[in-house]
């Protein structure tokens, strides 16, 4: 019996050697265990990513509709068609619009709640985890519930102040060409501000607690402690989510198209709204694929110029 079991170990004790072998032979070799560890994600993201956006600039330079299965070669005439468009400008100004709006709100908001978080007060864990409690909610889900509420004829936001007198009569909020985008801005805002507050709330807890107290000591207030401390702490992270919620802004399009569809009329008719449009209503994939491609130009034009003004990594690692 106790031969067996000699032998069984020693059998384990040799496949065991083999395989740290074998393990030690692939971590010694760089661009092997580089390939081991990246290359699934980079196959994933080309596969997923970069293979869409090189497809959708070789249609781009098509005449191609989504009810026939050829495409036309016609250069760059879709890109100059669209240079001509007033809708497409007129898209085009209605996303800068609700981009800057929404990234505006919410920086303010998101860094409002982060300061107020940030403090140390009774019921503050119980604070955090409600807060985050929109962004956990599907998109869809909060566009559906927000366009009843906002309904000019049994919304509950006109019955509401109706009851505290701030308004006579209804207000057609998401159908009145005035009020749609400020709406929807709100709306994304509300939906997506929290994003901004978890990653300023990270930064003010890794503050040491020693600057405000050096601050005190110089009598400083809490608007100079702010100034001099706070915001010199957190601005990299507010750089870096500006790029970040802008670049998602820009390309909104669930939340718009749930809730107003664009409407009314073409007031909310973003360019991703533009690009569906184009596509699936008017069947012009081609045209399509330019309006997406402009995008792509425009967003990557921008994130350049911003990281070569500003430097977000670089502040963020201070």
């Amino acid at each position: 019996m106790s031969t067996i079991d000699d032998t069984v170990l020693d059998r384990l004790s040799k496949t065991r050697r083999s395989s740290e072998r074998v393990l030690s032979s692939l971590f010694e070799r760089d661009s092997l265990l580089l390939g081991m560890t990246i290359g699934p994600a980079l196959a994933l993201m080309i596969l997923a990513a970069f293979l869409p956006v090189i497809w959708a600039l070789n249609l781009s330079f098509h005449e191609a509709s989504a009810l026939s299965p050829s495409w036309t070669w016609v250069g760059m005439e879709n890109y100059v068609s669209l240079m001509e468009s007033q809708s497409y400008w007129n898209a085009f100004k209605r996303s800068l619009i609700f981009g800057f709006g929404s990234v505006g709100l919410q920086l303010v908001v998101g860094v409002g709640v982060a300061l107020m978080l940030s403090r140390e007060f009774r019921g503050v864990i119980l604070a955090r985890a409600m807060i985050f409690l929109p962004y956990l909610i599907p998109t869809v889900v909060v566009a559906l519930v927000f366009r009843l509420m906002l309904n000019g004829s049994y919304g509950i936001l006109n019955v509401f102040l109706m009851d505290l007198g701030l308004i006579n009569t209804p207000v057609n909020w998401l159908s009145n060409s005035d009020l749609a985008m400020i709406s929807l801005i709100v709306l994304n805002s509300w939906k997506f501000a929290i994003f901004i507050t978890i990653m300023v709330l990270a930064k003010l807890q890794s503050i040491p607690q020693q600057y405000y107290e050096a601050a005190t000591m110089n009598g400083a207030g809490p608007l100079r402690k702010f100034r001099d401390v706070t915001f010199p702490q957190i601005k990299g992270v507010i750089l870096l989510v500006l790029l970040l919620r802008g670049i998602w802004m820009f390309n909104k399009f669930d939340i718009i198209w749930v809730t107003t569809g664009g409407g009314p009329g073409d007031e909310t008719a973003t360019l991703p709204v533009y690009i569906y449009e184009t596509a699936f209503l008017n069947f012009n994939l081609g045209t399509a694929g330019a309006i997406a491609g402009t995008l792509f130009v425009f967003l990557g034009f921008g994130a350049i110029i911003y990281f070569a003004g500003f430097s977000p990594a670089e502040e963020v690692g201070r």
